[in-house]
């Protein structure tokens, strides 16, 4: 099963939406006012309980019990959640019940996600948190990178809004992650989905965005 994950407003539900129009369902609903969505809702509540559960006891021992089975009977070629990012125990619990996982990351530079939501605040079903800055997202975001890595999985990254104009490497990573499809249809649906007048945040044509992110990583702020 793949898993499309990243920062929110950082492509996730892009990839979502063009997987369902492939033939993908990732379940859950498109909300328009927001240009997002598609999150199933039992992934939700489950990526709920165990981050409920880290947040209480520091682990996710009592949650994965309880979710063993929903997550290990659910039947689906891909799904997508933001909250497999939000503390590397949760995308462990999943790898510790499933053995067929691979994952999908987008990234986008974090102040313009932020900034994003701060636009979309009112809408967004998950409020912004204030006190939230580009540096935790960074945290974040390396710790399952790193979670990945020692637990083997695979996965590839793709950079937001960047990907809008790379088809192939969204083709690629699709394909290199056991998803794969006709490339000359997914080019049609790709040009048709993508809206690139709705990025009102894009990063400077010479930021360097992965070597940042890799710093943390490596434990290098």
């Amino acid at each position: 099963m793949l898993i499309i994950t990243g920062p929110g407003r950082s492509g996730t539900s892009l990839l979502a939406l063009f997987c369902k129009e492939m033939g993908f369902d990732p379940g859950g609903t498109w909300h328009e006012f927001v240009d997002a969505g598609l999150e199933y809702p039992p992934v939700v509540r489950i990526n709920t309980a165990l981050q409920k559960d880290i947040a209480e006891t520091g682990n996710t021992n009592a949650s994965i019990a309880e979710q063993a089975q929903a997550i290990t009977s659910l039947d689906f070629a891909v799904v997508k959640d933001p909250r497999f990012t939000y503390h590397p125990l949760i995308i462990r619990a999943w790898a510790s019940l499933r053995d067929d996982l691979s994952v999908l990351v987008t990234y986008r530079r974090p102040e313009h996600a932020i900034a994003s939501r701060e636009r979309k605040a009112k809408d967004l079903m998950r409020g912004l948190d204030k006190n939230r800055s580009g540096d935790n997202v960074r945290q974040e975001l390396a710790d399952t990178l790193e979670v990945l890595l020692d637990m083997q999985i695979p996965h590839r990254m793709i950079l937001f809004p960047q990907m809008l104009d790379r088809y192939n490497e969204v083709y690629n990573a699709f394909n290199d992650l056991g998803l794969p499809f006709d490339k000359e249809h997914g080019k049609e649906v790709w040009s048709r989905i993508i809206r690139p007048d709705k990025v009102h945040f894009r990063p400077d044509e010479k930021a360097q965005q992965a070597p940042r992110l890799f710093g943390f990583l490596r434990g290098k702020k």
